[in-house]
C-alpha cells in the first residue's frame, strides 16, 4: 500500500513547480486563481445583498401607510450610516467610489490595494444596498476584484509593474462575476480603466474574467444576471429611430453621472459636520424617492430585466430613470458605498422604454424590449465614454446578433452627441 504525501510537500512542488513558470505564465495562474477567488467574493457579496434586502425592505407593509414611509425613510438611512461606519473603521481609505480607486491604485499606485478594503467594501456596500440605497452592485465587485488581486500578487512575489495586471484581472473578474458578462468585463477593463487594447494584461484579465464568472455562475445560477432575448431582423428604415434613441438616452447617462459628481463635490466642500453622517441623509432622500417609485432602491436588477424584456410601462419608464438619477446621485453623492454602472444601465433601460412608447404613438411600433436595450448601451455609451464595452455589453445580454448594427449606429450617436467631460469619467466616480 502506497504512502500518503504528505501535505507540506506537496505544497513545496507546487511552489516549485511555479518558479520554474516564465514570468507570463505565472501572470496568467495567478490570474485564474484571483478569479476564482473574486468570484467567491462576489457570491458573498450577492448574497449579503439578497438577506440584508429580505430583512428590511420586503418586510414593510405593501400598503402606503405611516410605517411604510418611516421604513423606507429609516431603513436606506440605517443602512449607509452603518456602512459610512465599516468604512470610517475599517479602513477610510475606502471612501470614495471604486472603479476610482482601482484605476488610481493601477495608475498611482503601483497596483498596491491593502487587503482590508476587499472585506470593508463587501460589507460597507452590503449592508448601504442591502437597506435600500440606490447603488450597483459592480462598482465593490471590482473593487473586491482589485483587492484580492492585488493582495495575491503580493503573496506570490509579483512586483509592482506586473502586480497591476492582476489588479486588472480582478476588477475583470468581479464585474463578470457580477452581471455574467465575462466578455463585457474584458473591454471595460481595456478601454476605462487601462485605456488600452493592446496591453500586455490581455492574457491574465481575460482567463480572470471568464474564472470569475464561471465560479459565480456555479453559485449563483443564472437568475437575472443574463436575459436571452430574441428581435426580427431591421431594416434600414429602422436606422433612424435607433439614432434617436442614441440621441435620446446619451445625454440621459451623461446628466445622471454628471448629478452624482455635483452632489458629491457639493457635500465634500461644503457640508458641516462629521462626514461619516452624510450618508445617511442620502439615505433619506433615496428612500423619499422611493416611497413614489419604489423600484428605485436597491440596485435595480430586476427592473432592468423587466425592462428588457418589455414589461416596463413605458408612461412610468421616464419617470423611473429621473428618479433613479436622483437617488443614486444622495445615495454615492454623499458618500454611500456602491457602484456606479448599475444605474447607468438602469436610466438607459428605463429611458428606452420611454422611447419606445413615444415611438408607438407617432405609429412607429418596435418589439417589446429592443430599445431598452439599446437605451440601456447608449446611457453606458456617454456615462463612461465606452462606446465598445456599451455594444460588447448588448450583445452579450441579449446573446442575438440581429440587433447588432442598430446598437452600434446608437451608441454612436450618443457617444457624439454628448459633450466630452472635463476629465476621463472614471475618475469622476
Amino acid at each position: 500500500m502506497s504512502r500518503r504525501t504528505p501535505t507540506w510537500l506537496r505544497y513545496q512542488r507546487a511552489a516549485s513547480l511555479l518558479r520554474r513558470l516564465t514570468l507570463r505564465q505565472k501572470l496568467i495562474f495567478v490570474g485564474a486563481v484571483v478569479g476564482v477567488s473574486s468570484g467567491l467574493a462576489t457570491f458573498a457579496f450577492v448574497r449579503l445583498i439578497e438577506f440584508s434586502w429580505s430583512m428590511t425592505l420586503q418586510r414593510l407593509p405593501a400598503a402606503l401607510t405611516f410605517w411604510r414611509l418611516f421604513g423606507l425613510l429609516a431603513l436606506p438611512a440605517a443602512g449607509a450610516l452603518m456602512g459610512a461606519l465599516v468604512v470610517r473603521f475599517g479602513a477610510p481609505d475606502a471612501e470614495g467610489h471604486a472603479v476610482a480607486r482601482v484605476t488610481e491604485a493601477i495608475r498611482e499606485k503601483g497596483g498596491r490595494i491593502p487587503g482590508i478594503l476587499a472585506l470593508v467594501e463587501l460589507v460597507a456596500s452590503g449592508l448601504t444596498i442591502g437597506f435600500g440605497g440606490s447603488a450597483g452592485r459592480e462598482g465593490p465587485a471590482i473593487q473586491i476584484g482589485g483587492a484580492m488581486g492585488s493582495w495575491l500578487g503580493q503573496s506570490f512575489g509579483i512586483g509592482d509593474g506586473d502586480l497591476r495586471t492582476l489588479v486588472a484581472a480582478g476588477a475583470a473578474a468581479g464585474l463578470g462575476a457580477a452581471f455574467g458578462v465575462p466578455l463585457a468585463a474584458v473591454f471595460f477593463v481595456m478601454e476605462v480603466i487601462l485605456t488600452d487594447f493592446a496591453s500586455e494584461a490581455f492574457p491574465a484579465v481575460v482567463i480572470a474574467a471568464v474564472a470569475g464568472t464561471a465560479t459565480a455562475g456555479l453559485l449563483l445560477g443564472s437568475g437575472e444576471r443574463t436575459v436571452p432575448l430574441t428581435y426580427a431582423t431591421k431594416g434600414p428604415g429602422d436606422l433612424p429611430f435607433f439614432v434617436l434613441v442614441g440621441v435620446i438616452c446619451g445625454p440621459c447617462g451623461a446628466v445622471y453621472m454628471r448629478l452624482v459628481e455635483r452632489v458629491e463635490h457639493r457635500f465634500r466642500s461644503e457640508h458641516p459636520g462629521p462626514r461619516w453622517l452624510r450618508p445617511a441623509l442620502g439615505g433619506m432622500l433615496a428612500g423619499l424617492i422611493g416611497w413614489a417609485l419604489p423600484e428605485d432602491l436597491g440596485t435595480g436588477a430586476a427592473t432592468i430585466s423587466a425592462a428588457l424584456r418589455g414589461q416596463v410601462a413605458s408612461w412610468r419608464a421616464g419617470a423611473l430613470a429621473a428618479g433613479k438619477a436622483a437617488a443614486t446621485a444622495a445615495t454615492l453623492g454623499t458618500g454611500g458605498s456602491g457602484g456606479a454602472f448599475m444605474p447607468a444601465m438602469f436610466i438607459g433601460a428605463t429611458a428606452g422604454s420611454a422611447c419606445q412608447g413615444l415611438f408607438r404613438i407617432i405609429g412607429r411600433p418596435f418589439e417589446k424590449g429592443e430599445l431598452a436595450l439599446t437605451g440601456l448601451a447608449c446611457a453606458v455609451t456617454s456615462a463612461y465614454r465606452a462606446p465598445v464595452t456599451a455594444i460588447v455589453m448588448a450583445l452579450e445580454i441579449s446573446r442575438d446578433y440581429d440587433l447588432l448594427m442598430p446598437v452600434m449606429v446608437a451608441c454612436v450617436a450618443a457617444y457624439l452627441t454628448t459633450p466630452r467631460p472635463s476629465r476621463e469619467p472614471v475618475l469622476q466616480q
